[in-house]
């Protein structure tokens, strides 16, 4: 569960981080298209400024040209001034003199005229932190764009955070922990805060209302066994003074105990109504052996006196439909054994029967299943609620048809300590 929260979280956290940033990139380009458009783009200022250079350096050189130190003057000082490299040709491309570092490849050609008149060229180079104006404009505008962007990470990640605690709270919740609440640290979250409180709400309710039918459970578990323990004695003395009639009045009295008994116990386990303590496996098998009128010479018990922790009464229900399960259906039990295996301690009911179908072997723990005339043929809770049993203590319940005839049907429930 904690791997698919952080998978959802991060799932979240990943698209509003995508968004955010497609945002920001997609607006970036709106205004650089915009100004473009209305301005000419991020260097026309520049190029303005530059048009207005070439004329006012080629004016003022076409003044001194017949002056060669005063054009020579005027050149150091646009080198001086400028920062440019120049370099002065007369119109045929004959060199009349460089100033400033070398320009192999001129940024701009300004020809020299007076009266339409071409006197020369001047060439001119810009200064490196010059020429690239144009790509430090691009280089900016990628620099903020990704700090934006990462801002927006920060502001996903503030987002997703109580998202995140309101995922886990609903997770341990949907697994049966009703004590589980929302801690947000900051409650002016607007929506998600009132969210929170209503998820905490919610769960004070079903908190509350399972309690309530728990009691209610427990309950009705005193207040219906007191009278089907007085109809038993009663029909017992009645089976002394009328036969049959007394066998029959028992039977259906046993009939509707085991059956208040099952509902009883997969209530419990529905709200999950474990009364854990130490237990002999030997002690609680011979308990069960009694209760369906079984012999005790049965047990076959090779534990070594090994302990489990569990419910008492929710384990007995398991291996008493087990051994109802073999009498009724399964020619009758041949032995209830027990057996350590590692961690867990294993009871095995074995059975006369004709064993499992193929069909009803995948299938001996489903719900009112009915099978084939074999050892796991059922209607009702019986099977199934031993593997639900046998799960909530932390262990399993599996079926096989023995080699030598019959079935065996067992739960493993983890040793204590």
């Amino acid at each position: 569960m904690r791997g698919v929260r952080h998978y959802v979280r991060s799932r979240l956290h990943r698209r509003l981080f995508v968004w955010f940033g497609a945002s920001i990139l997609v607006t970036g380009l709106v205004v650089a298209l915009a100004g473009h458009l209305l301005f000419g783009g991020p260097d026309a200022g520049w190029r303005r400024t530059v048009e207005r250079g070439k004329s006012f350096i080629a004016v003022q050189l076409a003044e001194s040209w017949d002056e060669p130190a005063r054009r020579d003057a005027l050149a150091r000082s646009v080198v001086r001034d400028l920062g440019m490299s120049v370099v002065l040709e007369d119109p045929k491309g004959a060199l009349l003199g460089a100033w400033g570092e070398p320009c192999p490849k001129p940024d701009l050609d300004v020809p020299v005229r007076r009266d339409e008149r071409l006197l020369g060229s001047a060439k001119l180079c810009f200064a490196k932190r010059e020429r690239r104006a144009g790509v430090q404009f691009f280089v900016l505008l990628g620099v903020a764009v990704l700090s934006l962007w990462g801002a927006s990470g920060m502001v996903a990640r503030r987002l997703t955070r109580p998202l995140g605690e309101l995922v886990r709270v609903a997770e341990q919740i949907g697994d049966g922990n009703l004590a589980a609440r929302v801690a947000l640290r900051d409650r002016r979250l607007g929506e998600i805060g009132d969210l929170a409180e209503a998820i905490n709400e919610m769960a004070d309710r079903i908190e509350r209302q399972l309690s309530d039918q728990r009691e209610l459970l427990a309950g009705v578990s005193h207040e219906i066994r007191s009278p089907l323990a007085r109809l038993r004695v009663l029909a017992e003395l009645a089976q002394e003074q009328q036969g049959k009639l007394g066998h029959d009045i028992e039977r259906e009295v046993l009939e509707i105990d085991s059956l208040v008994g099952e509902l009883l116990a997969s209530s419990r386990l529905d709200f999950g109504v474990l009364e854990r303590r130490e237990l002999n496996v030997r002690e609680l098998s011979a308990r069960c052996l009694e209760r369906v009128g079984m012999e005790g010479d049965l047990l076959d018990d090779a534990s070594g006196d090994a302990k489990i922790s569990g419910d008492p009464t929710l384990l007995s229900r398991a291996l008493v439909n087990l051994l109802e399960n073999a009498k009724q259906h399964g020619g009758g039990a041949t032995a209830l054994r027990l057996r350590r295996e590692g961690a867990t301690l294993v009871f095995s009911v074995e059975d006369a029967g004709a064993g499992f179908s193929e069909q009803d072997l995948g299938r001996a723990f489903e719900k009112f299943v009915r099978g084939e005339k074999s050892a796991g043929s059922s209607l009702g809770l019986g099977l199934s609620l031993v593997r639900r049993i046998a799960e909530a203590h932390g262990g399993r319940a599996w079926a096989r048809n023995r080699a030598e005839g019959g079935a065996a049907v067992s739960i493993s429930v983890p040793v204590a300590g």
